[in-house]
């Protein structure tokens, strides 16, 4: 009964199998946190083995750059040489294209000259291009001549003949597709009240201000308000439209800020052809949709080249600011959406997995890091470097992700060349690839910077650190006092040169410039014009300055701290500093050595290593041949150098070191035979010289060679010291005797001038 109750009681307890199936997932996850903290080279413990912390240095930096490799073979191959190829092409039908004024008097003056070459001279005087465009007659006769010549204008082919004109293949410049429509989106401002004197308030009664989201105007406008509106077509360009609606981006130029909302006409909408464009360009020039209320122009293009596989995004922005006048600008994208259908997916394919291995890793290794250092942790700038890189590598396969999604489920059944709205669609693909670009850009430079942690066994970029860890403090503190006086040039030259010279209009402007100036980078004549006294002055004064600050000050800093590293603060660059060869040797000879072919390969290494410089090397071998021909070599040496290579003839000897030897063994048979001839001439005493042999033979363990000359130097300079003093004491005396024998005389005169 009672052994029953003790099995109970047992029983109650929990079981010893379960306390060891704890114990070891106890052990494991240990385990898995010591594995992910043995990445960690940050810290150095005092009792660690150096030979071990070289391993753990080699180790983590040849994994990570396996994980720097994948990310250049993604940035790469994200890449195109294509790029400037299709801008360059883009820029010369569209931007630089000349095309001609619009305007009734120039039209009648040419019909009216009866000769047809003075015409055609008088025509090509009044052609302008992209750059040139200052009305709005300019803007409608490029959207006719430049923008319809390239994009409506071009060859129709069909595919397939029993197809209708709406399924052809429009091809743009031979070899681009056109993506859907053009799109036309000008955003504009609410009429104000003006402030103004009021003798001109009875003429002028509405001003247009700056856009800004508090004054934009969101009201339809135009013919949609009028009773003959049936004839409109485009109705939707005269009505606002949201965010939401236009699927736009914001853009920010030189003289604002710009939503993506406004009101948006799609050119040849749901019928591709010239004519249609033709008529909706002519219809909102009729009625006036460009007007002193506008405050920017968006023209929104979609092309894709199949040959190279890349999509274009061309932009062309034209701003209207409310002093007037309009400045066009441009912008030229390309693309490569579709990523997985070249012969190199596969590659692609593995490095992104291999980069998203790696950030797991990472990351983990970070939590873990967070959760031993807690606070600690934002004390290391390097601890800054890697939380930097997991979250751009964390927010880049978000964004890969997305954009495969779309790709797959939307992209794939509703993009075609045949589609016959604005595709905004790929608009919005074309935002999430112009961030994962980005991001992939930003992760390529910051992984590279982060190798310099690594690098902790070379004493050259150990000193360069540690200078900039010395000189940061300073360079700060130059680096504000360079900002506070920029500012103040800025200010000084938009003062006096900003109503002028176009780069210094503004205070933003103008500190670009001058940055630019330091650089190399400026237009002095652009200076000069703007003002013929005070630019000049301005320039010169300000390159003064910046020479003087940067090339000295700078340079100053970094020197000096080089140079205090260097003589006064070792002990940083040896705790910093990491041997990794003895290390490198040793794993290299047990590899060859589990192989039983170690002995091989090192006769192998140092045949090739004599073989590749036999002019500046030797072997113990022919350095025993060369002392045991040579009259002038002393036998002692040869023998006692022959006993202690005897097992190892093959050893190599720089040249340098050879002569060296010949030299000394030369040195030391000349002074054995100047002995023997002083002691048989009878000049010493065989009693004294084996008292002074002897003599030597102890003093060499008492001091080295070294030790005797330094303490021949001090005793040298203590004879001097002596010399100095007793000369000093002659000097005292031989002034106090003259003093004494000056004053006995006086004395002896007062004497005989009191007897007188």
């Amino acid at each position: 009964m009672s052994f029953t109750t003790n099995i109970k009681s047992i029983d109650s307890f929990p079981s010893i199998s379960s306390l060891h199936t704890q114990t070891n997932k106890k052990s494991k996850f240990h385990k898995i946190i010591q594995f992910f903290l043995s990445f960690n080279i940050d810290q150095k413990e005092a009792d660690e083995n150096p030979h071990q912390h070289a391993k753990l240095v080699l180790r983590a930096f040849f994994i990570y750059m396996i994980f720097v490799s994948n990310i250049f073979i993604v940035a790469i191959l994200s890449q195109s040489q294509h790029y400037f190829l299709i801008t360059n092409t883009f820029e010369y039908h569209l931007i630089n294209a000349q095309f001609s004024v619009k305007s009734t008097w120039l039209e009648r003056d040419l019909r009216s000259n009866p000769y047809k070459n003075a015409r055609n001279k008088y025509r090509k005087a009044f052609e302008i291009n992209f750059h040139q465009i200052a009305t709005f007659e300019d803007i409608w006769q490029f959207m006719n001549e430049t923008i319809g010549n390239v994009f409506y204008r071009s060859h129709i082919w069909k595919s397939n003949p029993s197809v209708t004109s709406q399924r052809s293949i429009r091809w743009i410049l031979d070899h681009f597709l056109m993506i859907g429509v053009i799109r036309m989106r000008q955003v504009r401002v609410k009429a104000e009240k003006c402030n103004i004197p009021k003798s001109y308030s009875d003429e002028i009664t509405d001003c247009y201000p700056s856009y800004s989201s508090e004054k934009k105007d969101t009201d339809p406008f135009g013919p949609i308000t009028l009773s003959d509106s049936t004839n409109i077509n485009l109705k939707q360009a005269w009505r606002y439209m949201t965010l939401d609606e236009t699927q736009m981006d914001s853009y920010t130029g030189q003289y604002g800020k710009y939503d993506g909302s406004g009101y948006v006409a799609d050119l040849a909408q749901y019928d591709r052809t010239n004519k249609h464009f033709t008529n909706d360009l002519s219809e909102l020039e009729k009625f006036h949709w460009l007007d002193k209320a506008t405050r920017a122009l968006f023209i929104d293009i979609i092309i894709y080249n199949p040959s190279v596989n890349l999509f274009s995004y061309i932009k062309l922005v034209f701003e209207m600011p409310l002093t007037g006048g309009i400045f066009p600008s441009y912008k030229i994208e390309n693309r490569q959406l579709l990523r997985y259908v070249s012969s190199m997916k596969y590659i692609l394919i593995t490095c992104e997995v291999i980069i998203v291995t790696f950030t797991i890793i990472f990351l983990i290794m970070e939590i873990v890091k967070i959760i031993q250092l807690k606070l600690k942790i934002f004390l290391n700038f390097w601890n800054w470097i890697d939380l930097i890189l997991l979250i751009i590598s964390i927010l880049l396969i978000i964004v890969n992700i997305k954009r495969l999604f779309i790709i797959n489920s939307t992209l794939n059944g509703q993009m075609s060349i045949y589609i016959s709205t604005f595709d905004t669609l790929t608009i919005k693909l074309l935002r999430l690839q112009r961030i994962f670009d980005t991001l992939s850009v930003l992760l390529t430079s910051i992984s590279i910077i982060r190798i310099l942690k690594y690098c902790d066994f070379s004493v050259t970029l150990i000193r360069i650190k540690a200078t900039i860890q010395r000189c940061f403090g300073d360079l700060i503190g130059f680096l504000v006092m360079f900002v506070a006086i920029m500012i103040a040039y800025a200010q000084f030259g938009n003062l006096t040169l900003g109503q002028q010279a176009p780069a210094f209009s503004t205070i933003g402007k103008a500190f670009v410039a001058l940055f630019r100036t330091v650089l190399g980078d400026f237009d002095y004549e652009d200076i000069s014009n703007a003002s013929p006294y005070i630019g000049p002055l301005f320039f010169f004064l300000y390159i003064f300055s910046m020479i003087f600050m940067l090339f000295n000050m700078v340079l100053a800093i970094i020197v000096d701290s080089y140079e205090e590293l260097g003589n006064e603060h070792r002990d940083i660059i040896n705790e910093m500093l990491i041997d990794v060869t003895p290390f490198i040797k040793h794993s290299i000879q047990i590899f060859f050595e589990r192989l039983r072919i170690w002995k091989k390969v090192k006769v192998i290494i140092q045949f090739i290593i004599r073989a590749d410089d036999l002019s500046n090397t030797r072997t113990v071998r022919d350095l025993l041949q060369e002392l045991k021909y040579s009259a002038t070599s002393s036998s002692s040496i040869y023998e006692e150098l022959r006993r202690t290579f005897a097992h190892d003839m093959t050893k190599l000897i720089s040249k340098s070191d050879f002569d060296t030897f010949l030299k000394y063994a030369h040195n030391d048979k000349d002074r054995q035979r100047h002995t023997l001839q002083s002691l048989f001439l009878g000049n010493k005493l065989f009693i004294n010289f084996n008292e002074e042999q002897e003599w030597n033979e102890h003093a060499r363990h008492f001091c080295t060679i070294q030790q005797w000359a330094q303490l021949r130097y001090r005793i040298a300079r203590l004879e001097e010291l002596f010399d100095l003093i007793e000369g000093k004491i002659d000097y005292v005396i031989q002034i106090s005797d003259n003093l004494l024998r000056t004053k006995i005389i006086s004395r002896e005169r007062l004497e005989t001038n009191e007897n007188v």
